[in-house]
């Protein structure tokens, strides 16, 4: 699944089936891609909901400190779900994004595919 990013810019986006931590998904899509997904605004949001799996969930480049993408920039654009973030238990610090586009801050040591994106 490669999605080719909007003319605006040349991000592309891999959803990574394997089932890994946040920590672990970021390693993995640094040493084979660019980065965890980061999403600058609705456009780049729409491209990785594009190459999710029908119902399923994928971590992607945001986390808690407070919310930055995992390059250490901030976070300009966001799209939560409803009630969220939450931080339910005190300790959801990472984010995955649904196939509505949706985003939800979860343990980061939950094991969970991903996507990477490439590019800028």
């Amino acid at each position: 699944h490669v999605f080719t990013g909007s003319a605006q810019g040349p991000k592309q986006y891999t959803y990574i089936s394997t089932s890994k931590s946040w920590e672990d998904a970021r390693s993995y899509c640094r040493q084979h891609h660019t980065d965890l997904a980061m999403i600058k605004d609705k456009s780049e949001n729409t491209a990785v909901a594009a190459v999710l799996v029908t119902n399923q969930w994928a971590w992607i480049g945001l986390y808690r400190q407070p919310w930055r993408w995992s390059d250490g920039s901030d976070s300009q654009f966001t799209n939560w779900g409803s009630g969220q973030p939450n931080n339910y238990a005190g300790n959801q610090h990472c984010v995955w994004e649904d196939n509505n586009h949706k985003w939800n801050d979860k343990p980061c040591s939950e094991k969970k595919k991903f996507v990477c994106h490439r590019g800028e």
